[in-house]
């Protein structure tokens, strides 16, 4: 295998809040997004919260209740100012991609793709947990973008530890 991909959910604040991968190169978008099960898991955390809540993802992934993408065909003008609003906001899952390989450029190693993958999940997945650590303490791009301050080290520790308990 030379290429692997990966799916990410990044919230406004720049914290990774799912991480999936590593899926083959040749995986399709929307293949990974069924791997995952996060639109499941997404209906059952909106089920738990009494509220709606969504992602955006780009055009590969199909249409639900819980994940939208950018209108296609013929487009109206507000349909077109969504889509423009929109990508700004898809832009900070590339810019977390950024992120995770400066501070960590063991995971855009090309040589280590070829490795066993069990292996580079686990490696990959401590680099994640790194990354929102350093985010809690240094922010990030989309902190100072979109002025929404990250969680505290200490907030982010007792959500991972509830996150742990199935709290």
């Amino acid at each position: 295998m030379h290429a692997t991909k990966y799916q990410a959910v990044v919230l406004l604040n720049f914290m990774i809040a799912d991480y999936d991968g590593p899926h083959p190169g040749s995986t399709g978008d929307s293949n990974i997004l069924r791997r995952s099960n996060i639109v499941d898991r997404l209906k059952d955390i909106n089920a738990h919260l009494g509220k709606r809540v969504t992602l955006y993802g780009d055009a590969a992934y199909p249409l639900s209740t819980v994940l939208h993408r950018p209108w296609r065909g013929d487009l109206t003008p507000e349909q077109a100012a969504f889509n423009e609003d929109m990508s700004n906001f898809r832009q900070a899952v590339e810019w977390i991609f950024g992120k995770i390989e400066q501070l960590w450029p063991f995971v855009g190693d090309k040589t280590r793709r070829t490795v066993i993958l069990r292996q580079t999940c686990k490696e990959d997945l401590i680099a994640v947990l790194l990354t929102n650590f350093h985010t809690c303490l240094c922010g990030g791009v989309t902190t100072d973008y979109f002025a929404i301050a990250p969680p505290t080290l200490q907030e982010y520790a007792a959500m991972i530890e509830c996150s742990a308990l199935g709290t």
